[in-house]
């Protein structure tokens, strides 16, 4: 009776981790229901993609982690563009929830102002939240959210955080396997 309970907990969380996992998936997917949030996420996208094989494939330097500073800045000024413009128009009302969205724009703003000043003030932190992989996942999943794909709940937040590990680790495998970039090889 013990075995029998014990599966069915373990087969039920099993099932609600797979739900939040295609949940997160869906997020990744999210543009394609909307695809004025390319104009930001394509960006997003390439900027990675050079920096994290060409510029960090052996760790972040202090003038790197400046420069990625940079782009949740523009970011979080294109979020809130996007919500100034749906309110201007009457497409939206002021509600708490396009509060909470214009404060994640400001809070991300923040945080590409504490990169770039982390930076410049030489401190260590910088090379883990600096990183291209940090930012762009930041970028890249509350997207969405602002464009108001995806929903701003509980739910959302706990895909984003469990799932920022196999991410992380997914990247970190491709950038092993991934043949040197020849800059690394002539020492410049």
């Amino acid at each position: 009776m013990i075995i029998i309970s014990f599966v069915s907990v373990l087969l039920a969380a099993l099932k609600a981790l797979w739900n939040i996992f295609m949940h997160w998936l869906s997020i990744f997917a999210a543009p394609l229901q909307k695809p004025e949030m390319f104009w930001i996420i394509i960006p997003v996208w390439v900027n990675w993609f050079f920096t994290e094989f060409f510029q960090e494939k052996y760790g972040t330097s202090f003038g790197n982690a400046i420069s990625n500073g940079v782009i949740p800045i523009l970011a979080s000024l294109d979020w809130a563009r996007y919500l100034y413009r749906l309110l201007a128009e009457g497409v939206i009302s002021f509600t708490f929830g396009i509060f909470m969205k214009f404060f994640l724009a400001l809070t991300v703003f923040a945080y590409g102002i504490f990169v770039i000043i982390a930076g410049i003030k030489i401190h260590s932190i910088v090379f883990y939240i600096g990183k291209i992989r940090w930012v762009t996942y930041i970028l890249v999943v509350f997207t969405p959210i602002i464009y108001n794909v995806v929903k701003l709940d509980f739910y959302t937040l706990l895909a984003i955080i469990i799932f920022f590990p196999l991410y992380y680790g997914l990247i970190e495998i491709f950038d092993r396997i991934t043949p040197e970039p020849k800059v690394y090889r002539q020492g410049s």
